[in-house]
Formats: structure tokens, sequence, C-alpha cells
């Protein structure tokens, strides 16, 4: 069975349920803040509250970086003209063009040396290098750079892992999606104290004025089939179909997005995921499969394993000690007690040893019958 595209879109939907427009959903928030309780609003249009933790989120901040990036050095404008320099170029007619030359400097490198090795590239002189550097994760980073011979000679020399290629500003915000790669990396990678980039003169980020609007009466709200925005309270719009996951595969999914140490190992999971989904239309299993049914014997011997454990436990007697207060002469003074208002200690502890295997014959009962009724079911099924 084949997925077709417009079920990874999202949706927009009217009144009586039906597409009015679709729109890329890879920036939609999978887990919104309290959106049965808390919304944002402005001019008409309303819209859940972002986690900024999963991939949606981290995708839409990505966009947002590459936007920046590229207004400050692509697009001809006069700030990107300040920012870069220009390689002369014969075009097919001989006649002389130019053309922004900007490098990207990927390095491999662990998380701990991201600084200082940076710091010591951009005190290097004859290196035109440009402010800032940018995370790959946990094993690489990435610089900016004017020029390629010098930098790629002095890293070739000091024998350290890395790749130079050319930024093609003519792809516009395209041409940054392997700069900002590591913003879709989780944020469990680089730790609270650790910046995914660091960047000097990059225009501001785009912001809006949003108002925050509680919601009176307590509405259910289904995180991956509920509406994420709503225009006019008549159209809302919809996450993409293949969206539908259960509980567990989404904490699964959550997991394995938090362990992926760097952006390619991100992508081979988002795209693990895509596959099944296309192929599945919607069931998708990324957990690990469940463990065989123990049998009668097995659990008995478990039990009687357990018991013989702790039967063989020996406890030594915890050694008398004064309790004698800090300040003043003296001990403390217990009460007395008459004949029958203290229970035995004896008894005590017999009731106890009772108590204790009387759970332990009710846990094996309880298991016994489990296991009786499965597999009764399954020679129903059978």
């Amino acid at each position: 069975m084949e997925t077709p595209g417009r079920a990874f879109a999202a949706t927009w939907r009217d009144e009586r349920g039906e597409t009015v427009g679709t729109t890329y959903g890879g920036t939609m928030c999978l887990f919104p803040v309290k959106p049965w309780r808390i919304r944002i609003a402005r001019e008409g249009f309303e819209h859940i509250v972002r986690c900024r933790e999963c991939p949606g989120c981290l995708e839409f901040d990505r966009r947002r970086l590459a936007e920046r990036l590229n207004v400050k050095y692509g697009g001809g404008s006069a700030h990107a003209v300040e920012c870069t320099i220009h390689r002369t170029r014969k075009d097919a007619h001989g006649a002389a063009k130019h053309a922004i030359a900007l490098f990207l400097v990927r390095i491999w490198a662990p998380i701990d040396q991201h600084a200082s090795i940076c710091h010591r590239l951009h005190r290097r002189r004859g290196l035109e290098l440009e402010p800032g550097m940018y995370r790959l994760g946990a094993s690489s980073f990435a610089l900016l750079s004017r020029e390629s011979s010098s930098l790629r000679s002095l890293l070739r020399d000091g024998g350290v892992r890395f790749r130079i290629e050319p930024v093609r500003l003519s792809r516009g915000r395209r041409a940054w999606r392997l700069l900002t790669a590591g913003m879709i990396v989780a944020r469990e990678i680089y730790g609270e104290q650790r910046n995914r980039f660091y960047s000097r003169g990059l225009p501001p980020a785009e912001r809006e004025k949003w108002e925050v609007q509680k919601i009176g009466a307590y509405r259910s709200y289904d995180r991956y089939r509920a509406p994420r925005a709503w225009r006019g309270r008549r159209v809302v719009l919809v996450p993409p179909d293949v969206w539908k996951l259960s509980r567990t595969d989404r904490r699964a999914l959550r997991g394995l997005l938090c362990r992926q140490p760097d952006p390619e190992g991100v992508q081979r999971v988002l795209g693990l995921v895509a596959d099944i989904l296309g192929k599945s239309g919607g069931a998708l299993s990324v957990i690990a499969p469940p463990k065989a049914v123990l049998s009668r014997d097995q659990v008995v011997r478990w039990y009687r394993e357990m018991a013989e454990r702790k039967a063989g436990r020996t406890f030594a007697p915890a050694p008398a000690s004064a309790l004698t207060p800090s300040s003043g002469e003296g001990g403390y003074t217990s009460s007395v007690h008459k004949q029958g208002e203290l229970m035995p200690e004896e008894l005590a502890r017999m009731r106890r040893k009772d108590d204790t295997e009387a759970r332990k014959r009710r846990a094996i009962r309880e298991s016994m019958e489990i296991i009786e009724r499965m597999k009764t079911k399954s020679e129903e099924r059978g």
C-alpha cells in the first residue's frame, strides 16, 4: 500500500470536515503545551503554544535560522555585500562577472573541544573566517569562511578531519540546510549550558505579538488528531493523516530522537518513520517486540528462586547506639508501659512473616490465573 504525498501534509478543513487547503506539516508541533487550557491569538487567528522540543518545533527554528542567514549573506542585499567578498569569474562569452565566495567548513571533534578549536582558528591571522560557530551535533561543528586554500592547509597539517564545500547562495534558504542541521538535534545531546550556534551580526528573528488566552471550560484534546490552529473559528488546521500513532509508539519515537548525537542520525530516524508510515498507512511500530509469555513452570521456578535467595540472606544485628542529645547531660528516658500495651516482638515478627507468605501465595495464584486465561484465549483463536 502506497500512501500519497497528501497524507504527509497538514490540511485546512471547514466546519463540515472537508479539506479547503493544504500546507507543509513538517514544522507542526507534536507535543503542544496544555492545548486544552491555553492558546495564543492575534487578529482572529488562534494557535497552540509550541513545546520547542519536538522535531516539528526544531525544524521550525532551523528554518528561521536559515532565513536569517539568507538575509545576511544571500539575496544580493547591501548587507550581504558588506559581509562577503567577490571573486571575478568569466562567463561563457568571456565577460567578467562577480560571484560571492563563501565556504562551509565542517570540522569533526568532540563537543568539549568545539569552543577551543573555534577560538584558536578565529585568532589565527590570514584566515578570513566569518564570526560565529554552528554545532552539528556532538561530533562536529561548522564555520563559514571567505577563502579555502589556507584554511585547508592548516587543518590538514594539524591532522584534523574536515570537509570544505562552497555555499550555493543562489539556492536561497535551502543553501543553509547543512549549516543549520544541528538545530534538529535534541537538547539532551548538547546539554543545558551549550547553545546550538554562536553568531554575531545576524539580523534579528522576526517577532510577532500574541495574546495568551485561557480556555474556560475543559475540552478534550488529542495531540495527534486535534487542530493546531483556528482561523475565525470556522477553518482549522489539522495534522497529517500519518500522525495517527499509538501512545507507546510516540514515546518510543521521542526516545529514539533524543538519543541521536548528530543530524544524520535524526534524519535516518525520521526517514525510517516516514517509510514505515508510507507503507503501513499510519500504523507505526518503533518499539521492541513483545516478550514471549512465560509458562507456568517458569513462573513457579522464578518464585521458588526468589524465596530461596531471600532465605539464604543473613542479617547482622545493628549495633546499639546511645541516643544522647547534643546539648545538655544525660540521655533520653523511655516512657513506662504497662503489661499488654505493646505487642510482644516475637508475635509481631511472626505476623509480618505470615503476611509476607500470604502475599507471595496470592501473587503466584494471580499469575497462574492470568497465564491460564491467556492460554485459553490463544487456544480459542487457534
